[in-house]
């Protein structure tokens, strides 16, 4: 019993682990003025090549064969002739949104990801982007700028320039290119968003930055400032900051008589876990025991995350025995060749038990049912809600967020008020993921070994979740403070 166990951990995306793996970690870093030359960056290439043509189960989903051979024939034409280890960071993540995987990403060597903890590159501020424009959301104590203000300009060179320039660097689900939104400004993945982290690489940072921003009553005024090392700028606090880990994540409030409202901003529970059970029962037991029978899910803040909180909530959601998850596949489970370059949280993924898979017509390989719980058939709980419930949603949902908000759709569940979503409804390429570290750059790459086929209808490849009700988050609303969604959401079940 034990073994099995611990073979469910190793072959279900519960954990979500990426990289880690103590070979990996203790390779030496480049220096970040490395220049690599240009045999070893094209040595580096083949090998990325051959373990995303091998390894990921979605490496030609929305790319063709051919389409990803020139992605990396223009990494390969950017180094012919040497190439520094920054640039070439750039080229390889540009090559990898080509799969279009929102869990494909390349990872900053070493050397470059503890410099930014000596050099300051970031904005002194956190921001989000609203219609394409910049709003500053955060900002530390004494700062010369403030709350709601527009950015319009980064030493004189315009806001939608920069973004136009490093949004293409954000990998997406499939086509849903609106969801880059979220990661432009504040990214955990990109060590602070798009704008900072590409930027850093993209052109000469000094410390000192001219920004220029709009506010209401004056007019666009021009501030001279300090960028920050990133652990000043994480510690950055906004006014309704959202939860990075599923212990803080939940918020629980009644509205009148019969209504109520749950906001979950993060599934991510292999950071700090805890059981979710522990957090739904309580809620989910006052919603019944109280008789409220109309809940607004706000999810549009949650971009994913563990397992075991999503299915937590998705068992308190449905009211009758349910499958989600059809097929769980993989491209090979033959890694020959490639094993001292892949480290994950368990080496079994790498070479896994041929026992453990089913080999398919075209070469892949399909989970067994019996390795895996999340292939079967999930039971209501006890306390399931069985009312009218309302999902927020918002370009900030992808993985696991976008699965759950698509699973309750399918099944006529839920009513859907907000944004179009980012990630894929169909099922996504994720799981355990593993890491593969180029020997020559140290450059470290995310591969998911997984590729899983939910069991929903009536969603187009690769488009995300489109909302019954568009409630954007407009300009307009943003300075006046409103929450159109949320506003919408309280009027359906008033009306």
């Amino acid at each position: 019993m034990k073994k099995r166990l611990i073979l469910t951990a190793l072959m279900t995306g519960a954990l979500a682990i990426s990289g880690g793996g103590a070979a990996a970690q203790n390779e030496p870093a480049a220096p970040a003025d490395k220049r690599i030359s240009a045999e070893a960056a094209l040595a580096d290439i083949d090998l990325m090549e051959e373990a995303y043509r091998r390894i990921h189960p979605g490496y030609t989903r929305y790319a063709s064969a051919e389409d990803m051979a020139a992605a990396w024939n223009s990494v390969r034409a950017e180094a012919a002739e040497g190439i520094s280890v920054g640039d070439f960071y750039i080229a390889v993540q540009r090559a990898l949104t080509a799969i279009s995987c929102d869990h494909t990403k390349a990872e900053l060597p070493r050397a470059l990801a503890d410099d930014r903890n000596k050099t300051p590159v970031y904005l002194p501020f956190k921001w989000t982007v609203i219609d394409g424009r910049g709003f500053i959301t955060g900002v530390p104590e004494g700062s010369p700028f403030r709350l709601k203000d527009e950015i319009v300009s980064i030493n004189a060179r315009a806001l939608s320039a920069i973004i136009e320039e490093r949004a293409p660097l954000i990998p997406v689900d499939g086509y849903a290119t609106w969801s880059r939104r979220s990661g432009i400004a504040q990214s955990l993945e990109f060590m602070g968003g798009a704008v900072d982290h590409f930027g850093a690489l993209l052109e000469d940072v000094t410390p000192s930055v001219k920004v220029a921003v709009r506010r209401p009553d004056v007019g666009v005024v021009d501030i001279d400032a300090e960028r920050m090392i990133y652990d000043d700028y994480k510690a950055i606090k906004e006014p309704d900051e959202a939860a990075g880990n599923f212990k803080d994540a939940v918020t629980f409030k009644r509205i009148g008589e019969r209504g109520a409202y749950l906001r979950v901003d993060s599934f991510v529970n292999y950071r700090i876990p805890v059981d979710p059970d522990e957090i739904y029962d309580p809620i989910f037991d006052a919603l019944k025991d109280e008789g409220r029978d109309h809940l607004i899910l706000d999810l549009r803040r949650n971009g994913g995350g563990s397992d075991d909180a999503s299915g937590g909530l998705k068992r308190r959601l449905i009211t009758k025995k349910h499958r989600f998850i059809t097929e769980a596949r993989v491209a090979t489970i033959d890694h020959s060749g490639l094993e001292q370059y892949l480290s994950t949280w368990d080496d079994r993924v790498i070479n896994p038990p041929r026992i453990a898979f089913k080999k398919n017509d075209d070469g892949t390989y399909s989970l067994r049912q019996f390795f895996d719980p999340a292939l079967k058939a999930a039971r209501p709980e006890r306390n399931a809600f069985e009312g009218r419930l309302i999902i927020l949603t918002s370009t900030d949902n992808s993985s696991g967020s976008t699965n759950l908000i698509a699973a309750l759709k399918s099944l006529g569940r839920a009513e859907l008020v907000g944004e179009k979503t980012g990630g894929s409804p169909t099922g996504t390429t994720a799981g355990v993921l593993v890491t593969l570290t180029a020997p020559n750059s140290k450059i470290k790459t995310r591969i998911p070994v997984f590729r899983y086929f939910n069991n929903v209808t009536g969603f187009k490849e690769g488009y995300g979740v489109t909302p019954d009700v568009a409630a954007p988050m407009r300009v307009e609303d943003f300075l006046a403070g409103r929450d159109p969604a949320y506003d919408k959401a309280i009027s359906l079940i008033d009306g």
